[in-house]
């Protein structure tokens, strides 16, 4: 069994020193099984997390970079489909969006269930199904169960915003992403108190970890998805196998591509070609194992927003992100990336690297990964919070202005004049603030479609379409700043200009 817990820190868990959140369930799992305190993801954002687990490969290799605009390739075998092959019963159930069917992860679940429930999208929040139903779910089914079994869980509720239920809602009144995560503790621990009433706990390999961290505020990030610190990079990972010993790998650097081929060295299924982690048996038998180089990148930036790519390799204790502002990192003394080392150093050594890792990745296939997304993909992404204006053409000569970290000011400030005009009808503070914004970022797309979004809700069509117009001139390869200026020609009647602007469609994905 796989438990895939969404936007989760591992220091957000007792078991890995959290001293704000009580996890028991999670701990006892740790305390049985074995700990990996250096694990890394190799992306930010949840579709390409999951790809890389369920894949066992890299991101350059599969093709999967972002939420959107990406579909699994159908050529590449799952560790699903290595279980139905070995005549497994095979169950999945899902918390949201992110992870629908139409993205790919179903191949190999005989029982893929993704019905968290409609997506209404005249609210800017995401739907999702909390994790006591996800349990529900997956306890219903397990129940069911006659021969050997493989069940995957995906709880993701840690992810914005943050809404645990009672009684975490009061005990954790000033931190409800703990209370999240608190709440998520103790749904998967009902998961274990059944295959304990089963008598199938001692039969039973456990897997538990995270797509991704969440910022929290940290390097001027609120979320996740934008920058590649280890706030969002490093996640837990625990794995309780019949027959080891609990205990903890401190020294070992792993990461999630080392799942795959660890369940099938343990379960002794036969894996494919091309795998690119290695099994953690070892380390189950309480060997040392080498740390192993890590690559990572944060490419939704640069998909869905057009900004410049963040990539990078954790070769530890050095972290390397290279972007227009380079980062480098002496993580033994500098966990919480505050000291920057590149200024001032020769990087070609840590590029070269890099592209090397990227080289020895890539496949020509994973082109095949990319797909022009439908409108309601579109859309529903953007209620999650998962997409933003989008470019297209990407660009490809970036410069330090085009800098994730330049730009996240201006977007945290937008997000404020959102909920300013919104949950506390300060209509012309949110005003003055994106037209602030505008004022000393003119590429800020965020700023353009918000500020329009007001005016269209004030009942100023005139004033959005200005707007509109000039985000259109500043940035006309995004599609979300058209889409929503031929809306607003629509709604004034104007279908000369509409008729006139419909070559344009042909040139976005």
């Amino acid at each position: 069994m796989i438990i895939t817990i969404d936007t989760l820190r591992a220091d957000r868990l007792s078991a890995f020193g959290s001293t704000t959140v009580s996890t028991p369930n999670i701990d006892r799992l740790a305390g049985g099984g074995v700990k990996f305190t250096r694990c890394f993801a190799h992306t930010v954002t949840t579709l390409p997390s999951h790809t890389n687990i369920f894949l066992g490969l890299l991101p350059p290799t599969h093709g999967v970079h972002d939420n959107a605009n990406f579909v699994v390739p159908g050529n590449i075998p799952t560790l699903a489909e290595i279980f139905q092959q070995s005549r497994y019963q095979t169950a999945a159930v899902i918390g949201a969006y992110p992870l629908d069917r139409r993205f790919g992860l179903d191949r190999g679940f005989a029982l893929y269930d993704d019905d968290y429930g409609l997506q209404d999208f005249s609210r800017p929040i995401f739907v999702e199904r909390p994790a006591g139903e996800v349990v529900d779910r997956a306890l219903d089914w397990l129940k069911t169960v006659s021969r050997p079994w493989f069940l995957w869980v995906h709880c993701f509720d840690p992810h914005y915003p943050y809404q645990p239920p009672e009684p975490f809602r009061s005990s954790y009144k000033n931190s409800p992403y703990d209370g999240e995560v608190a709440y998520v503790d103790r749904e998967p621990g009902r998961l274990l108190a059944y295959l304990d009433e089963a008598a199938l706990a001692d039969s039973t390999m456990i897997i538990i970890t995270s797509d991704h961290g969440e910022s929290l505020g940290e390097q001027g990030e609120k979320t996740h998805g934008y920058l590649a610190y280890n706030s969002t990079l490093h996640v837990p990972l625990i794995i309780q196998a019949p027959g080891f010993k609990g205990g903890r790998s401190e020294a070992a650097v792993v990461s999630h591509l080392d799942i795959f081929p660890t369940v099938c060295e343990l379960l002794g299924l036969k894996k494919p070609a091309g795998l690119q982690g290695r099994s953690l048996l070892p380390a189950l038998r309480g060997k040392k194992m080498d740390p192993e180089k890590v690559y990572f990148e944060s490419l939704y930036p640069y998909y869905s927003r057009g900004w410049a790519p963040i990539t990078g390799y954790i070769d530890f204790p050095l972290k390397f992100m290279d972007s227009p502002r380079p980062e480098l990192y002496d993580l033994e003394k500098d966990f919480q990336e505050l000291k920057n080392l590149a200024p001032g150093r020769d990087l070609r050594k840590e590029r070269a690297q890099l592209a090397a890792l990227v080289k020895a990745a890539g496949r020509s296939e994973a082109d095949r990964a990319r797909v022009s997304p439908s409108r309601e993909s579109l859309e529903r992404l953007r209620s999650l919070g998962c997409l933003g204006g989008g470019s297209w053409p990407p660009k490809q000569d970036f410069q330090p202005a085009d800098d994730v970290k330049n730009f996240l000011p201006f977007e945290n400030r937008a997000e404020e004049a959102l909920s300013l005009f919104r949950a506390e009808g300060r209509v012309q503070e949110a005003i003055n603030l994106l037209q602030a914004n505008l004022k000393e970022k003119d590429d800020h797309d965020l700023s353009y479609s918000y500020l329009a979004s007001i005016y269209l809700e004030l009942g100023q069509y005139r004033e959005a379409l200005a707007v509109l117009g000039r985000g259109l001139d500043r940035l006309p390869g995004n599609y979300t700043i058209f889409l929503a200026y031929v809306s607003t020609l629509l709604q004034l009647g104007d279908y000369q200009e509409v008729a006139q602007l419909a070559w344009r469609v042909d040139s976005y994905p």
